[in-house]
């Protein structure tokens, strides 16, 4: 470890057994705070340099070894980073979940992105429900922490130089379980192709269209197919005329596979393909916080997949859930909405819906039947940037609200 000869060669000074005992307390110091991952002072070598009389340093002939304060390139050598093999990788197990086996498969790239896939493996198709964000690991505990916005951190640890991934609870300790816990790398990258909402930045100009990812940050084609010509359509609408290709906030629910590259020559690329326009926000970029979904005012936008618009004489429909209690309130165009809710991780259930009983016009009173109605199918949620997206069992949109200004 240090740029100097192990064997002493003759010197002009015999060492007292005081300064053999202060060079073995160092060493033993260091060989201490090494084993406990501890950066300890570095040896600056000074080759050539001459030593006192009776001193530490004078057991190495024409060899100096000073002590000084760490360095940050020091430091980063002190604790090497948990290995997670070459990237892109993937992971995949099967995990005990509350109501059956989930598989998980984790795709990591190089560039801090990962894709997640969870398979609900009792469930009827569609059972598998895909996420994208950004992957770091913690310096102090080598943690590999999955960022997923506005939902909690996923925690797991690396094992074996990457060979396996053991799953970690919501707070980032070991399960406390007999069953399984670990994910297993693949034998070479088998990255999926997910299919969730996704919010970003849209920009066209010159035939050529593109989307910044919130949630990664990633910049991707976006395919002229599919559900893309009324995202293009909003676009050119909204786009202010003197700034052509000014991006602008765009939701959707899209696929992210290969395609062909538009640059002839090259490989295919991942690509984005939208399968519904949802919505287009001008004047607002990819929030830098997720909203929390308790304590904050959602206002309805979507019911069954259809944008919706207050019918005269009625109210905008909202929903708020208390940050200090299982209740919630709101309106339901018309009336007055209450009720209880539980709530555990992705999962969500409204309960003892009731609502005042005032009377008012029939499209008024019929949008607010079916509002109730979505919400008693409700049992998973999902933030995305500033939308709230409620969800049936298999996955399905119900519902879909926009964080009141």
């Amino acid at each position: 470890m240090l740029n100097a000869p192990m064997v002493p060669t003759p010197m002009p000074h015999r060492a007292t057994d005081l300064g053999r005992d202060r060079l073995r307390g160092v060493a033993r110091g260091m060989v201490i705070a090494m084993a406990a991952g501890i950066s300890a002072p570095a040896l600056a070598v000074s080759p050539g340099a001459t030593a006192p009389a009776n001193s530490p340093a004078s057991l190495f002939a024409d060899t100096l070894i000073t002590l000084r304060p760490p360095s940050d390139s020091d430091q980063r050598r002190a604790l090497p980073p948990v290995s997670l093999g070459a990237l892109p990788a993937s992971w995949q197990g099967d995990l005990p979940g509350a109501g059956g086996p989930i598989r998980w498969h984790l795709d990591l790239a190089s560039d801090g992105t990962f894709q997640l896939r969870q398979t609900f493996l009792s469930r009827p198709k569609p059972n598998a429900f895909d996420a994208i964000g950004r992957w770091q690991l913690e310096s102090g505990s080598g943690r590999l922490v999955l960022n997923r916005g506005s939902e909690a951190p996923l925690f797991l640890q690396p094992l074996a130089a990457g060979a396996a991934l053991g799953k970690l609870d919501l707070q980032g300790a070991p399960v406390a379980s007999a069953a399984n816990d670990r994910l297993t790398r693949l034998p070479q990258a088998a990255p999926i192709d997910p299919r969730l909402p996704l919010t970003g930045l849209f920009s066209y100009m010159a035939d050529a269209a593109s989307i910044r990812l919130c949630a990664t940050g990633q910049r991707l084609p976006v395919a002229m197919e599919a559900g893309y010509l009324a995202l293009e359509r909003a676009y050119l609408a909204a786009r202010p005329a003197d700034r052509p290709g000014q991006p602008l906030l765009v939701s959707l629910e899209g696929l992210i596979t290969q395609r062909p590259s538009m640059e002839q020559g090259q490989p295919p690329r991942r690509t984005l393909v939208v399968e519904s326009f949802t919505a287009l926000t001008p004047g607002q970029g990819c929030p830098r916080e997720p909203l929390p979904l308790r304590g904050t005012t959602w206002r309805l936008e979507g019911l069954g997949g259809q944008q919706v618009a207050t019918p005269p004489g009625g109210r905008p429909m909202e929903l708020q859930l208390s940050p200090e209690r299982l209740q919630l309130a709101g309106s339901g165009g018309c009336n007055r909405l209450m009720g209880g809710f539980s709530l555990q991780g992705a999962s969500i259930r409204f309960s003892q819906l009731a609502s005042t009983r005032m009377g008012c016009s029939p499209p008024v009173m019929e949008l607010e039947q079916r509002y109730s109605n979505a919400l008693e199918q409700v049992r998973r949620w999902r933030i995305d940037q500033r939308h709230l997206l409620l969800q049936d069992a298999s996955g399905k949109t119900l519902l879909r609200f926009r964080a009141s200004q």
